[in-house]
């Protein structure tokens, strides 16, 4: 029986170019729950979580930033509400709009978030590794939404 040979390369490539895609059609459709639904329905849906605020700092690996995120105790209980934001997810980290803000105030604030990968995700904390070495907690105060 004669082997048929494999185009490693060829593979990878295509692979490669379907993750792309995938990132791309992902990135997209975020977008649009991000413009057209407000924080509070997107923690309901499972998509976001709200109510958070800074608890600590690191450097992790890379010297990337690490946030760490934990439920405002303001808002009672010290466990995050159930989500569906898991380890490895892209998100953005931003301050929480408020309900009396205008809409133009409110989207200013969701673009002025930084980007970073989901570290850790806990009962009570949720790290965040931001993308930009510059990005640090000093933009972050108040109330955050991940």
């Amino acid at each position: 029986m004669a082997a048929k040979s494999f185009d490693v390369s060829a593979f990878a490539r295509s692979q490669v170019d379907l993750l792309a895609s995938e990132l791309a059609a992902e990135s997209s459709q975020t977008s649009l729950l991000l413009s057209s639904h407000t924080p509070r329905t997107l923690a309901r849906a499972g998509l976001a979580i709200t109510n958070l605020t800074f608890s600590s700092q690191r450097t992790g690996m890379g010297g990337k930033t690490v946030l760490e995120l934990v439920q405002d105790s303001a808002v009672g209980s010290d466990v995050l509400a159930e989500h569906g934001i898991r380890v490895g997810d892209i998100v953005r980290v931003g301050q929480q709009p408020k309900g009396g803000e205008k809409k133009t105030e409110k989207h200013n604030m969701e673009s002025n978030g930084s980007e970073g990968v989901i570290v850790r995700v806990g009962q009570k904390l949720v790290q965040v590794a931001l993308e930009r070495e510059g990005d640090d907690s000093n933009g972050f105060g108040g109330r955050l939404w991940v």
